[in-house]
C-alpha cells in the first residue's frame, strides 16, 4: 500500500492499509489513521490525520506557520475523519507550542486553496478553489467559502455561512449569512444550507426578521441586538446568531458604507 519510491520516516505512525502514493515524503512527526489515501508528491510532517483522510497530489500539510521571527516549536495539523484536502493545497501547523491548525470531520477542500497556521475549520466546511485563510480564521460547522476568497487574520465565518467567490473578508460573517463582494456585503440568508440542515419554516422566519434588523434597520449594533431579543422569537438559530454578533471583535459583515461601519463601532 506504499509505493516504494515514497519516503517515510521510521517514527512515522502509519496504520497497515493506508495508501501512500509515489514521491511522498512523509516526516517523523505524522499519525496516519486506517483508511488514509494519501496522494503523490505529498509533504507532511507534524500531523495527525483521522480515519478516512485523503490528500491530493502535490499538497503540504504540517509545514511551519508564516511568521516573522518565528522559533520552531512542537505543534500540529489535526484533521477529522472522512476529510478531503486536495491537490496543490497547503495546511500550515499552529504557531505556538503545543498548539494546532484544526480541519474539521469530513471538510472538503478544494484544489490549490490555503489554510494558514492556527485557523480551525468545522464539521463538513467546504473550501472552494484558490481561497485562502489567513491565520487563526475559524469557520463554523457546514459553511462554504467561494473561490478565491480572501479570509482575513482572527476573522470568523459563522455556522452555515456562504461567502461568495472573489469575496473579501476582513470582519465577521454571521451564521447563516450569504455575504459576497470586495468588501464583502450580507445579501440575505442561506437558505439551501438552512433547509438541507433541517431548519424549520418558523425558524428560517425569525431568522430572516433578525436578518433584517441587523443588517438593514441601520441600528448600531447593540440596539440591533437589544430589538432582535425583544421582537423575534428566541429560538435557538436565533440566539446561536445574537451570541456570535455579541461576541464580535472585528465587527459584522452586513451592508454597505456606513451601515457596515457602525455595525462595528459597538
Amino acid at each position: 500500500m506504499i509505493h516504494p519510491t515514497a519516503i517515510i520516516d521510521p517514527k512515522a505512525r502509519i496504520s497497515p492499509d493506508v495508501v501512500i502514493g509515489p514521491f511522498c515524503v512523509i516526516g517523523p512527526n505524522v499519525t496516519l489513521a486506517g483508511g488514509c489515501v494519501i496522494g503523490q508528491r505529498v509533504s507532511m510532517d507534524w500531523t495527525r490525520a483521522s480515519e478516512g483522510v485523503k490528500i491530493g497530489a502535490n499538497t503540504i500539510i504540517g509545514g511551519d506557520p508564516q511568521v516573522y521571527g518565528w522559533k520552531s516549536v512542537p505543534s500540529w495539523v489535526e484533521i477529522g475523519p472522512g476529510a478531503f484536502i486536495n491537490e496543490l493545497s497547503v495546511v500550515h501547523r499552529s504557531a505556538y507550542e503545543g498548539g494546532a491548525t484544526a480541519v474539521g470531520p469530513a471538510c472538503y477542500i478544494m484544489t490549490q486553496t490555503h489554510i494558514a497556521h492556527d485557523c480551525i475549520l468545522g464539521r463538513e466546511v467546504t473550501l472552494t478553489s484558490f481561497a485562502g485563510f489567513a491565520g487563526h480564521v475559524e469557520v463554523g460547522d457546514y459553511a462554504v467559502i467561494g473561490g478565491a476568497t480572501a479570509i482575513h487574520q482572527f476573522a470568523r465565518i459563522g455556522t452555515m455561512a456562504m461567502v461568495g467567490g472573489m469575496s473579501r473578508i476582513s470582519q465577521d460573517v454571521p451564521p447563516y449569512f450569504t455575504v459576497a463582494g470586495s468588501p464583502a456585503q450580507a445579501h440575505g440568508l442561506n437558505l439551501y444550507a438552512l433547509k438541507k440542515r433541517g431548519v424549520k419554516p418558523a425558524e428560517r422566519l425569525a431568522l430572516k426578521k433578525a436578518f433584517h434588523i441587523l443588517a438593514r434597520s441601520g441600528l448600531l449594533l447593540a440596539e440591533a441586538l437589544r430589538v432582535i431579543e425583544e421582537t423575534v422569537e428566541p429560538l435557538a438559530t436565533v440566539k446561536n446568531l445574537v451570541q456570535f454578533a455579541r461576541s464580535s471583535k472585528r465587527g459584522l459583515t452586513l451592508g454597505g458604507g456606513r451601515e457596515s461601519e457602525m455595525a462595528g463601532e459597538d
